[in-house]
């Protein structure tokens, strides 16, 4: 009787329980199942999959260390430590180095990342959520841009956030990081949209409209994807804030989808043309228009069907702002416009007779002729590709042309325009389109075995 009053007493217990929501029945605990299961979770639950580690891997030998004659001559330890495999060798191991994330974009293999993850990565290697690996070969990269575009051979489809065709932000929404900080896999932090727009100074280069989010990023989650409640790809994880906590930045999914498409039709980034030259204000220009040096940039120059031309500008107006920045001179013009690609779009201030007027321009890609034409004419090169890569040669010189005022003579080779590495005339070609508005540059000229670094002049 003692028994069965006390199994009675614990049965009303449970019920009371039951009754007070301590204890779940089997419907009660599917409720709480779904109701744990919030649109943060299934977005994870959506992306998660397509989240890559990105990391390199090198055999690392080890030293023999067993009991031989003669051991401690290096000669000796390499002899026996190739050829005797008894208990004391260790056999090589493979050691990793996680460098940050990437996500898959498409089915077929195609990953992005950031440029600075695998930028002196020798070998990459991807691993996916579910322990796949797979070799990475590198389909080009954008520095300006900070992104880069991986490929990964496999015969079936891979798990994959596509890239939206429309863009759809809102500031206060919530966002979710998926990447590898510090080198612990797939770590998910969550937070919102702080601000868009946002434009970072990093060393010489300006990156622009960024995202701005309080979601944690950390060192290792560079390249990973920054997702909305509905799974949706918003951008693309790129730095920290290094005097902010809980502040990162995302490159927003319009950027990544335009360079994207072109890494991946072109192998690299199509240089942008705005289609001017510009000029500083003399003190007698300056006068000229009733304004003062060191308040714009006089448009000097408008190349025929350019973006410029279609917007009305022409020689003789000023340029007075760019990309809401103040314009004081040539340099300045170009440091606004600087890491922008065909695609973007540019916001001008123009001081046209007088009257202010806003110009925005749809940047379009630079023709290939201008190229060729602007070489010829703008630094009195001609160049061809080498057999052996890396480098271009000089095929022809223009008679009292920029080039050939400093010496540079045909059979000359140049490893480098403006601190960007010229590997192929195509790389010539990218570097040459940046210098429209420069007035010199800092080139790599290799003559036989001597290596010199010379300031070419850039004729107008």
């Amino acid at each position: 009787m003692r028994v069965v009053a006390v199994v009675a007493v614990v049965a009303i217990a449970i019920l009371q329980l039951s009754v007070l929501g301590v204890v779940a029945t089997p419907a009660e605990a599917d409720t709480q199942s779904s109701v744990r299961r919030t649109p943060v979770v299934q977005a994870v639950e959506k992306t998660r999959p397509a989240v890559v580690n990105i990391y390199t891997e090198r055999i690392v030998e080890t030293p023999f260390s067993g009991r031989a004659p003669f051991s401690g001559d290096p000669f000796f330890d390499r002899f026996f430590n190739d050829f005797l495999r008894g208990p004391g060798v260790q056999k090589p191991t493979r050691q990793r180095r996680s460098l940050g994330s990437g996500v898959l974009v498409d089915p077929s293999g195609i990953v992005v990342t950031n440029e600075h993850v695998i930028v002196h990565a020798s070998t990459i290697r991807v691993l996916m959520a579910d322990e796949r690996e797979y070799p990475a070969t590198l389909v080009g990269a954008d520095s300006d841009s900070d992104l880069a575009v991986l490929r990964i051979e496999t015969d079936a489809p891979l798990p994959y956030i596509p890239l939206p065709t429309e863009d759809d932000i809102l500031i206060g929404e919530s966002v979710i990081a998926i990447g590898n900080p510090f080198g612990l896999s797939h770590t998910v932090t969550v937070g919102v949209v702080s601000a868009i727009g946002r434009t970072i100074q990093a060393a010489d280069l300006t990156y622009r409209d960024f995202i701005q989010t309080d979601a944690s990023i950390n060192p290792g989650n560079s390249g990973g994807p920054l997702v909305n409640v509905e799974g949706r790809l918003v951008g693309i994880n790129t730095a920290i804030h290094a005097q902010g906590e809980g502040i990162g930045f995302a490159i927003p999914v319009h950027r990544v989808r335009n360079i994207v498409d072109q890494i991946v039709h072109h192998g690299h980034v199509q240089p942008p043309w705005i289609g001017v030259q510009v000029q500083d204000l003399t003190p007698e220009i300056a006068f000229h228009f009733g304004t003062s040096p060191g308040s714009g940039v006089l448009i000097n120059g408008v190349d025929s069907d350019s973006p410029a031309e279609k917007e009305g500008l022409k020689r003789g107006q000023l340029i007075v702002r760019a990309e809401r920045q103040p314009v004081s001179n040539s340099a300045t013009f170009a440091h606004a416009i600087k890491g922008m690609t065909s695609g973007d779009t540019l916001e001008l201030v123009v001081l046209d007779r007088g009257k202010m007027r806003d110009v925005t321009l749809e940047l379009s890609s630079i023709p290939r002729s201008l190229l060729e034409a602007f070489a010829w004419r703008g630094l009195g090169l001609g160049v061809a590709d080498h057999d052996g890569g890396e480098v271009v040669v000089v095929t022809k010189v223009r008679r009292d042309g920029p080039a050939a005022k400093i010496g540079i003579q045909p059979g000359d080779a140049i490893a480098a325009m403006g601190g960007r590495e010229v590997n192929d005339v195509a790389a010539f070609e990218r570097a040459s389109a940046a210098l429209r508005n420069s007035n010199n540059v800092l080139v790599s000229v290799i003559r036989g075995r001597r290596l010199y670094r010379v300031t070419l002049p850039v004729a107008r």
